[in-house]
């Protein structure tokens, strides 16, 4: 299978494209047709870095994926070959990356796509939909009726966290975006309803 290896840490120049053994679904796996992967900021930290958390080289980076299950491993019962998901399954340490054609895949790390979601909006989601779920919801329990200040309401999580928190009933305000990033025309402090 093609998949994009990381051959060295560093220069964006040691990422590149090449080609791998198509990996098998084990107990409790999954293995998954990428339709579609979300590259992360943190996709970019580990390639420049180096972290603790770097998976050894040459490695597949990329944490989000949607794709088609193609295959099954033992014990696997909630998911059956041809169903559609969605997840954040790799990337670091000892996980493969799903900047590839498949990826073997944790089951606990994946659900079924939402019907209302191309696979290709599914795939850009699910660190980012984490990420704002796990703020509002487990950090800063929020409750209908509440307001909140989204700082980087337009970024990649902020504009998650912004339709989470309206969907949950919360009043979202959001700061202007800095000078370097501001329309032509002057805004202001406002809801986002």
């Amino acid at each position: 299978m093609r998949a994009m290896l990381l051959r060295e840490f560093g220069d964006v120049s040691n990422f590149t494209m090449g080609e791998l053994d198509t990996p098998q679904a084990g107990p409790g796996q999954v293995l998954v047709k990428i339709a579609a992967s979300g590259v992360n900021p943190v996709d970019s930290k580990i390639r420049l870095t180096h972290p603790p958390f770097a998976p050894t080289l040459p490695a597949v980076l990329g944490m989000d994926l949607a794709g088609t299950v193609e295959a099954v491993g033992d014990g696997v019962t909630d998911l059956a070959v041809g169903d559609e998901v969605w997840g954040c399954v790799g990337g670091l340490a000892d996980l493969p990356g799903t900047l590839a054609e498949y990826v073997a895949a944790d089951v606990r790390l994946l659900g079924k796509k939402p019907a209302s979601l191309s696979l290709h909006q599914a795939g850009a989601l699910p660190l980012v939909a984490i990420t704002s779920w796990m703020l509002l919801h487990e950090r800063a329990q929020i409750q209908p009726g509440q307001h909140i200040l989204v700082h980087g309401g337009a970024g990649g999580v902020g504009h998650v966290a912004v339709q989470m928190a309206k969907a949950a009933g919360v009043r979202v305000w959001r700061p202007p975006s800095p000078p370097r990033k501001r329309p032509t025309s002057p805004r202001t402090w406002a809801p986002t309803i």
